[in-house]
């Protein structure tokens, strides 16, 4: 059998965690199943080859959109290249199970990695491939005590539902690995150059923690400059991306576009408007909708944090950041970057203004997803809190969209308010008459102290200082001290 051949990386970054787990697997004495799923490009198939490319490795793929019988035709086809017998390709067997079988008489002894790769493609979304697993792996896979069956896939939604969540598999997935975008300390060292925190926030704020993302915002002088590249040029990378996201991870179900849709072109929505606009009850489809798209990252609700996740004032937005700055600054030129009028000047369509209020809003998201590093900040991280936005039916009321940006209910009986700016200047004195008027609209409770920060990329100026209103002023070197570090 040949084995499909990886190179080495010297210089794989990261995922320190998720290699243990992989080596720990690999010195276990019995046959194991390893799930690893996350968004697209976030490094799966890197992460496993890496690991686990020194081992007999054979991978077969799915093919995006095709049926049951021709992906099954494509893992005998590449079966037939690794065992060099072209005879296995013109095999019609009409069921996984004989497909699985005839794999096994490959692997019955030895040391095996077999890695199903977008394995929702390969089973074309339906369930069928995976009981047929479970029936080959009891009787034949798991005889190898020295094989492991990976299973990877770029639908987070199939993979929990149709596999984790499966009767056939239960108790089969050992060992599960949800892989999540590059945490700073990785996005830092990931980017070439040796980029300012506030480049690597910008990145991280405009296109996350992909690996595949940054590595083509590092190819120009700056961040910024990387970025328009790609966006806003014919065929670059990000202009085409959009489609490619939907395809890997909910399949073509035009619903869930919908709902991507119209979330863009909102700040935040409920459930209620978005089952209006679908003309739909807000009922159990709807809730397979929204929960679909949650699993795969695309999108978040977002609950005031004094209130239970079933709230119906709860508001839904898109949480992935390639996603909103596609439909904020590449959608609605889209034409025009096919048509290739950027071409010679692609920064001329990414107003920095605008951008830049854009960053302001991807920010706080960013410290509301990552309480715990303004928790440790701020030293309370040992204390049990509850952390969200505020709001509530009477604020929207008196002010409609209005929220506070950040809040931590804690055990030790204090409410830390944040107010959260990305400006690329000192924050100045007029922050403070600005966070009163919010500060009027918070519950106090008498049994609570008050505590209130600032969190701003550039600190605040001289006035700000003097007058010592903020309990607490959280920087972007502060946030990148301990988002680099172990947290």
């Amino acid at each position: 059998m040949k084995c499909y051949k990886i190179k080495a990386n010297r210089t794989f970054i990261g995922r320190t965690l998720e290699r243990e787990r992989l080596l720990a697997i690999t010195k276990s004495a019995t046959a194991s199943i390893v799930v690893v799923y996350g968004r697209r490009r976030v490094g799966k198939t890197a992460l496993i080859e890496q690991v686990l490319g020194g081992r007999n490795l054979l991978k077969f793929e799915g093919i995006e959109g095709q049926p049951e019988a021709r992906q099954r035709r494509h893992f005998l086809l590449q079966l037939s290249e690794y065992a060099g017998d072209p005879m296995i390709a013109k095999l019609r067997l009409s069921t996984w199970t004989e497909v699985f079988q005839t794999l096994f008489k490959y692997t019955s002894k030895g040391v095996w990695t077999l890695f199903f790769d977008e394995v929702q493609w390969l089973a074309a979304y339906k369930t069928r491939l995976i009981a047929e697993l479970k029936f080959v792996w009891d009787n034949s896979f798991k005889q190898n005590q020295s094989l492991i069956l990976v299973l990877c896939g770029s639908s987070p939604s199939f993979i929990i539902k149709k596999i984790l969540r499966s009767k056939a598999l239960y108790n089969r997935s050992q060992y599960e690995i949800p892989l999540q975008e590059f945490p700073l300390v990785d996005t830092k060292s990931f980017l070439k150059s040796a980029r300012s925190a506030r480049e690597v926030m910008d990145a991280t704020l405009t296109v996350g923690g992909i690996p595949e993302y940054l590595k083509y915002l590092d190819g120009g002088s700056s961040v910024f400059l990387g970025l328009c590249q790609h966006a806003f040029t014919q065929g670059g990378f990000f202009t085409n991306e959009y489609q490619r996201i939907f395809s890997s991870s909910l399949g073509d179900n035009p619903d869930y576009m919908k709902v991507i849709c119209f979330l863009s072109r909102r700040p935040h929505v409920t459930r209620r408007e978005i089952a209006k606009h679908l003309r739909t009850s807000s009922g159990g489809r709807l809730t397979n909708l929204l929960h679909d798209l949650e699993l795969c990252g695309f999108v978040t609700k977002y609950t005031p944090f004094q209130l239970k996740q079933d709230s119906l004032i709860s508001r839904y937005v898109i949480s992935d950041q390639y996603l909103q700055f596609y439909f904020r600054f590449i959608a609605p030129l889209h034409a025009e970057i096919q048509d290739g009028q950027f071409d010679h000047n692609p920064a001329k369509p990414l107003n920095s203004d605008a951008y830049d209020q854009w960053l302001a809003y991807s920010f706080e998201r960013y410290c509301r997803k990552h309480h715990h590093i303004i928790a440790k900040l701020l030293n309370f991280g040992a204390v049990s809190y509850r952390s969200g936005a505020f709001f509530n039916r009477e604020t929207e009321k008196l002010s409609k969209g209005f929220q506070i940006d950040l809040v931590f209910e804690r055990k030790d009986k204090v409410h830390t308010v944040c107010e959260i700016k990305y400006s690329r200047v000192p924050v100045t004195k007029s922050i403070i008459v600005e966070f009163e008027k919010k500060l009027a609209l918070f519950p106090k409770k008498t049994s609570f102290t008050l505590e209130k920060v600032l969190i701003t990329a550039e600190g605040v100026d001289s006035a700000v200082k003097r007058e010592g209103y903020f309990d607490s002023v959280i920087t972007l070197d502060d946030i990148f001290a301990v988002g680099c570090s172990a947290v």
